[in-house]
This record gives C-alpha cells, sequence and structure tokens, in this order.
C-alpha cells in the first residue's frame, strides 16, 4: 500500500529500512516475518516508498513484542524507538543527517532536531523552543489535514517518540548527553511535548 491521496499520512521507506533491517537484525524469522507481514508490510518484496503511518505504528508494536517481549507496552516502545534511531543512523539519508547534525555541535543540532524528524514522514509537525538555562522543549503533532485519516488511531506514540529522541541525542552528543521526558500530550490534537534538562 501507498499513498492514496496528499491527504494520507505515510512513513516513508527509509524508517522501514531502520526498523526491519537494522533494528530487527537476527530477529527476522518466519514467525517474526508473518507478524509483520500481517502488520501490512511484505518483506519477501522490496520496500515500498512510503505506508500508511497506521501500517508503522503496527509494525512497530509487532516488532516492539519481538524485541522486548519481557517489557510492558510503553517501555518496549521506548526500547524500540531507541533501536530504530540507531537504525536510522545507518540508513544513507540518516548518515548524512547525524553527520551534519554532529559538525553544528551541540546547541545548534539541538535547534535542528525538531526540523530533522520531518525527513521521516509527510504529516509531522515539529517545533523546537530553547528555554532559558539551555533547557529544550520539543512538541511534536500531526498536521491538521492528515487527522480524518487517522480515525481513532493516535497519530503519535509518545513513548517510541521519546525513546528516538533520547538515543538521536545520544548519537549527536554522545553517552552523557540528558534525556527527554515526556511533558505533556493532547490526544484531540495529536500532539506531545517534551523537555530536555540541560541541568538537573
Amino acid at each position: 500500500m501507498t499513498a492514496s491521496s496528499q491527504n494520507e499520512p505515510v512513513i516513508f521507506s527509509q524508517m522501514f529500512e531502520a526498523l526491519v533491517m537494522h533494528a530487527m537484525r537476527g530477529k527476522l524469522d518466519p514467525e517474526a516475518m508473518r507478524s509483520i507481514e500481517a502488520a501490512g508490510v511484505d518483506l519477501s518484496r522490496p520496500l515500498l516508498v512510503a505506508y500508511p503511518l497506521t501500517v508503522w505504528y503496527d509494525t512497530v508494536w509487532a516488532c516492539a513484542q519481538i524485541l522486548f517481549p519481557a517489557l510492558p507496552r510503553t517501555e518496549a516502545m521506548y526500547a524500540t524507538g531507541r533501536k530504530v534511531a540507531d537504525g536510522y543512523s545507518h540508513t544513507t539519508m540518516g548518515k548524512a543527517l547525524f553527520a551534519g547534525l554532529r559538525k553544528l555541535g551541540w546547541q545548534r543540532a539541538l535547534g535542528q532536531m525538531a526540523r530533522s524528524l520531518r525527513t521521516g514522514g509527510n504529516f509531522l509537525a515539529s517545533h523546537a523552543n530553547e528555554l532559558p538555562g539551555g533547557d529544550l522543549e520539543i512538541t511534536l503533532e500531526i498536521l491538521p489535514e492528515f487527522l480524518p485519516a487517522l480515525g481513532s488511531h493516535p497519530g503519535i506514540d509518545a513513548s517510541f517518540m521519546r525513546g528516538f529522541l533520547d538515543a538521536s541525542a545520544e548519537l549527536i552528543r554522545g553517552h552523557d548527553s540528558p534525556r527527554f521526558a515526556l511533558t505533556g500530550t493532547d490526544q484531540a490534537a495529536r500532539r506531545a511535548t517534551f523537555l530536555l534538562k540541560e541541568k538537573d
């Protein structure tokens, strides 16, 4: 399945590459492939250019259950988000993106992180706000024109995105990077806000 209209939220193939080819490396046994196929991705064929956002999160959850079967959903999605960010850094686009962010230096890269998140799909608005003291607030939300296509689907998984942000920050700064905290969600607007505190 590919995007059938301009108002369908989609995730681009490089994110699926990060998930199924990198994060799931060594885990793609026949049972795992059946679970991923049931979510809407046929791994017997080359990846499509784009997939519906709902297929993306169904696939992420299927993979999270395989990768972290003992963890509760929120923790499994967080850990999977971290693995996907690392996997993305091994894709052609991700290598170029993280190399560019590292060259900017930590503070400037922080300001670009929100914008960089938009490279994975067509549906996301992201805003970075630098707060006094060097803290950074990032807000992610589904663009309004895509909300009707989501139906009851949440659109953003805050646990997955927090893991993706944490691992992305570490890829830029190193393992001493502070971590993001989820500070607010708005289910109706499909919005989530995260705070990275430079100092506790």
